[in-house]
């Protein structure tokens, strides 16, 4: 599903009041529903976006030089101070986008209504991509926006200002906003309440669509303040929940690196002892072929150098055959390395080097398994690599 999940949290602390979805081209998808989104329709969500109450947000415009946001961020609670009732210590603060010449709008809000609201969504499944007050997510205007709900009233009154009241206080600041000249031209009011803005032009938008599908457009349309961000940015979110985690990653890098270190450690010995058994095959080729003058595949010359052999002396020889079968014994053979031989009076005597005394029994059935040879450990030492050196006779068996 690649839809937004819009759900907004009622006033006081009150849980989650409603939600809907909206597709990518801001259009709602489903009809708002009242209460909690199951977790079915919070994991389906792309984004997840909460709108908070307005009237327990403040909305500010400060002026502060820089174009650093982290910076700004950090100056803005001393550019605001005279302005704030409470300790700044105790607040919030979020910028919106630059206004230009070193002007921000700014969100206040208390954190320790923050952390409410962060309790509310955890205990619920939620966490959520971006909180906007709901105040912003009115539509747009030239004028005014209102939302007139219940006994309370929102309004929109720019692109980043705004407040939220109670329908009895609403009079009263629109009087002392007119004795300011402060009041817009037009306003628009959603709904079907009619609203007194004191020779404001009102036009009413009775389109019966539910608060949260108005706030949907507006939301959708922008600009908006996401309070997101500082404290209580989705990075240090995942910075708190994983911080109790980080001596065991710690653990496991270094776990890892010891596993890549021992395999490379591993390939490299490896590495060396193959190189070790391509010499030792070369020197035994030569010493059986001294007049051989290029080795590329001294196994395969070895072979065909035997077959050559065998055509001359028509493959009656038992050397010859006592050989081919030898050779093909060792050479299926693991951890055995042949370091010398000599045939003498029908006997194959075999210089071999191995890992161990089982990998030498091993060689010896597979000699004799063909049942046409005979062969016999003649010796066996360690040495201080640990390796056994043996001497194995090899014999063709009495017909």
């Amino acid at each position: 599903m690649a839809d937004t999940l819009l759900i907004r949290l009622a006033p006081d602390l009150q849980g989650l009041r409603d939600w809907l979805l909206v597709d990518l081209q801001g259009q709602v998808k489903t009809p708002v529903q009242s209460g909690a989104p199951t977790s079915a329709v919070v994991s389906g969500a792309r984004r997840v976006v909460v709108l908070v109450p307005g009237a327990e947000v403040s909305l500010y415009e400060a002026r502060v030089p820089g174009r650093n946001r982290q910076r700004v961020l950090r100056a803005i609670p001393f550019a605001l101070e005279e302005q704030l009732a409470d300790d700044v210590e105790m607040l919030h603060f979020a910028l919106g986008d630059s206004l230009g010449t070193d002007r921000y709008p700014v969100a206040v809000v208390e954190r320790q209504r923050m952390d409410a609201w962060l309790a509310q969504l955890r205990e619920a499944g939620i966490s959520a991509h971006q909180w906007v007050p709901d105040t912003l997510a009115l539509p747009r205007t030239d004028g005014w926006s209102l939302l007139p709900e219940a006994d309370a009233v929102l309004v929109r009154s720019g692109d980043y200002s705004g407040f939220a009241c109670d329908t009895e206080t609403l009079p009263v600041l629109v009087s002392m906003m007119a004795a300011r000249e402060q009041l817009p031209e037009t306003a628009r009011v959603y709904g079907s309440v009619v609203v007194d803005l004191e020779g404001v032009d009102v036009e009413l938008d009775d389109s019966q669509l539910q608060p949260l599908d108005v706030l949907a457009r507006g939301w959708f349309a922008g600009p908006v303040i996401d309070l997101l961000q500082g404290a209580y940015s989705r990075r240090e979110e995942w910075g708190r929940l994983l911080r109790p985690w980080k001596a065991t990653a710690a653990l496991l890098i270094a776990a890892l690196l010891l596993a890549g270190t021992s395999t490379g450690l591993n390939y490299y010995h490896l590495t060396r002892q193959k190189t070790q058994l391509e010499t030792d095959i070369q020197a035994l080729y030569k010493k059986t072929f001294p007049k051989a003058r290029r080795i590329v595949n001294p196994r395969a010359q070895m072979e065909q150098q035997l077959k050559q052999l065998q055509r001359h002396t028509g493959g009656s020889t038992d050397f010859l055959g006592m050989f081919a079968e030898t050779a093909n014994a060792v050479r299926t053979a693991k951890g055995i390395t042949v370091k010398g031989a000599s045939y003498r009076d029908g006997r194959l005597d075999l210089d071999l080097q191995a890992d161990n005394l089982q990998l030498l029994d091993t060689l010896k059935q597979a000699l004799v398994s063909g049942g046409g040879m005979h062969a016999e450990i003649q010796s066996a030492t360690t040495d201080d690599s640990k390796k056994i050196n043996s001497r194995i006779r090899i014999k063709v068996k009495d017909s």
